[in-house]
């Protein structure tokens, strides 16, 4: 496919403040050769005004009133929305794709101008991926709000006290000014919408917000930090300081004291990591970096590079006094600013400047009408924070259209309720590595069932609790069976090493399963690993008493035909051959059995050319195998076939050496001989 290629001596990737601001500045000095000359890459075609997130989420104002198109904000430039595939520093291009209808396109630059900010690392607490919200988006405030009405519409006809208890507690996870915010903006949804679900009582409702410091807000102190604490409890939010979030499942959240709070909605305001783009350039360049973000010159131009430039949250920009700008808006509105006059001064050689900014002042609003703020180093507080907060944001939310709009949408507010609307927004899911440490669980008996598993890395202990205990590591897979029979979880699944798992949302498992018959005999057939103990006994009660009593040893096969692992496949086969079985064991030197090779596998590993006949059996993939012991009963093996989807089982002796196999069809013929005894006249 071919690549459409465009050229222009100024290239923006991100449509964040920074970015947009940029461009902004390109175009008041560039005037009507803009378009010619900048290029702004980004993601979305409009620009988050993010102080007010928190707002959309708790159904304050619309979430059309907090974006800007970028082709409106930043009229002259060349928009482009699509994802950046590759950065070359050298050939000066940037390869990017809009769509998966679209075809690859590369744009090249003289100056390059990196604002693409950073994204949320997820992975920090195990199951936050599975299932918590981010406030990082639009999307991800209109799900919040969505949900926490869905949450609301559940628990007025849940009768259960532990089920409503779930639905009507809510977790922030963050102190910062996103998750005070959120916190109270979700409590103020949940005070201002009770009055219409006559069936939930005011004092059901349970708002925990969980800060890892010592107090809020640390950006504006610790004076107004206590104060923000006192006003959240006195409303009746419950405040967790020094705590962290080690695990969430979908029905609780696990801290780091040890204590468990119940609930289905846990909100994550923290774990900035670098974005990926920027993290790969700097491994590729070597490019200067201070904790993933960009060290640039107070001009912003990247250390050691004339034509490489860089601001807002992913970069460094340091200040007069040393120290390195904070990653806020109004510190990247500036910085963009500054940034397009530097480019213009640096294409026409002329002295750049320096970026010298001094806070104006920090705010946060905690809802009911309640702010806190140090401006120009006064503190405020109370209404008068509150109505400060308001002017100031309304103020510099851009576009005079959005201003006059949530202007409007707050005075409103004051005289009728927030709207209850339940929108099904279908989002995309946020899933793909979750990494566990030692302990984590990845899920608990009980718990309804979202997704299924593989195992990339570690392992993971599967335990009913009934004397059932399953160790699986890497390659090998688990949750299908509940998700198979519409269950909620039999077992509790616990990471027993650092390990990493890639989840399959329900939908995608079901779709798949339903629709592929390869794949739906597979994980049918691997569920039977997971039958719980009173599944598996119930099996085994079919067969007669007589049967169950007898041993091992009285059915197996002694002498059975073995591979080695330094046998050629050639001699496999015919061994094969010989014992007209689809399956052999191979074993060690010492005769231990190391598992099973099948005739299946053998031949498609030889049709795809991965192995030729004079190579090793070792080459091939040698699947595991149960043991048992040749004096353990009847019963026993039973047991274990139960659980199993492998037809025979591998007999040892008290060394752990093979002395036998077990076929399961040798058990099933057997037992109904002896039936047949039973009811002969």
């Amino acid at each position: 496919m071919s690549t459409d290629t465009y050229s222009f001596p100024i290239v923006i990737l991100g449509g964040g403040f920074a970015g947009a601001y940029c461009a902004r500045a390109l175009r008041s000095e560039l005037q009507e050769n803009t378009s010619k000359n900048v290029a702004l890459l980004a993601d979305q075609n409009a620009m988050l005004f993010h102080p007010m997130l928190a707002e959309v989420s708790g159904s304050s104002i619309s979430p059309l009133h907090v974006v800007n198109p970028l082709r409106l904000f930043c009229r002259g430039s060349s928009i482009f929305m699509g994802s950046v595939n590759d950065i070359d520093l050298e050939k000066k291009t940037v390869k990017f794709r809009s769509g998966p209808f679209s075809p690859p396109a590369m744009l090249m630059f003289e100056h390059l101008v990196l604002a693409i900010g950073s994204i949320v690392d997820v992975s920090r607490v195990p199951g936050m991926a599975e299932h918590g919200y981010l406030m990082k988006t639009v999307g991800d405030a209109i799900r919040l709000r969505s949900d926490v009405l869905e949450r609301l519409e559940a628990a007025s006809i849940a009768k259960e006290e532990s089920a409503r208890r779930k639905l009507l507690t809510f977790v922030i996870v963050g102190g910062g000014y996103s998750g005070v915010e959120t916190a109270g903006q979700i409590w103020d949804l949940l005070r201002d919408v009770h009055q219409f679900y006559p069936r939930i009582s005011p004092k059901e409702f349970r708002l925990v917000l969980i800060h890892s410091g010592s107090y809020l807000l640390p950006q504006i102190g610790e004076q107004l930090g206590k104060y923000c604490e006192v006003e959240l409890r006195n409303r009746g939010i419950e405040i967790r300081l020094d705590t962290r979030v080690n695990a969430i499942t979908a029905e609780r959240a696990i801290l780091s004291t040890g204590d468990v709070i119940e609930t289905n909605t846990v909100v994550t305001t923290v774990g900035n990591a670098t974005h990926p783009v920027v993290k790969q350039l700097i491994d590729r360049y070597q490019l200067p970096s201070e904790r993933g973000r960009l060290s640039t010159e107070p001009t912003m131009q990247v250390k050691g590079y004339e034509n490489l430039w860089s601001a807002g949250d992913c970069s460094a920009v340091p200040q007069k006094d040393g120290s390195i700008s904070p990653a806020t808006a109004q510190f990247a509105m500036r910085q963009g600013t500054l940034l397009g006059k530097n480019l213009l001064a640096a294409r026409n050689n002329r002295p750049l400047d320096p970026f010298r900014f001094k806070t104006l002042g920090e705010m946060a609003a905690l809802g009911h009408r309640n702010a806190v703020g140090k401006i120009l180093g006064f503190k405020v507080s109370g209404l008068l924070g509150w109505l400060m907060w308001r002017a100031t944001y309304l103020f510099k939310l851009p576009g005079l259209e959005q201003k006059a709009k949530v202007f409007f949408e707050w005075n409103l507010e004051l005289l009728f309720p927030r709207d209850i609307s339940l929108l099904n927004v279908k989002m995309t899911e946020v899933l793909g590595h979750a990494h566990l440490e030692k302990g984590d669980p990845v899920y608990h008996i009980g718990d309804p069932s979202f997704s299924f598993y593989l195992i990339e890395k570690g392992h993971v202990q599967i335990d009913d609790n009934c004397g059932s205990v399953r160790t699986l590591g890497p390659g090998e897979h688990f949750g299908e069976r509940e998700l198979l029979h519409d269950t909620k979880r039999q077992f509790d699944a616990i990471a027993i090493e650092p390990t990493t798992l890639i989840a399959l949302d329900k939908m995608t498992f079901e779709a798949l399963t339903k629709n592929s018959l390869t794949l739906g005999y597979y994980l049918n057939r691997s569920s039977v690993h997971y039958l719980n103990k009173e599944e598996r006994k119930a099996i085994v009660d079919q067969s007669s008493p007589s049967l169950r009593q007898k041993r091992v040893e009285d059915f197996m096969h002694r002498d059975p035909v073995v591979l080695r692992g330094t046998d050629s496949i050639l001699s496999a086969m015919k061994a094969f051959k010989k014992a007209h079985d689809p399956f052999l064991p191979v074993v060690d030197e010492e005769n231990r059995c190391k598992g099973w090779l099948r005739l299946d596998l053998a031949f498609d590993w030889l049709h795809q050319g991965k192995v030729r006949l004079e190579h090793a059996v070792s080459q091939l993939r040698i699947l595991p195998c149960l043991r048992i012991n040749r004096g353990d009963s009847v019963e026993r093996a039973l047991l274990e076939f139960a659980q199993n989807p492998d037809r025979a089982l591998i007999v040892v002796n008290e060394d752990g050496q093979l002395v036998g196999v077990l076929p399961l069809l040798d058990l099933i013929l057997a037992d109904a001989e002896q039936r047949e005894v039973l009811i002969a006249p």
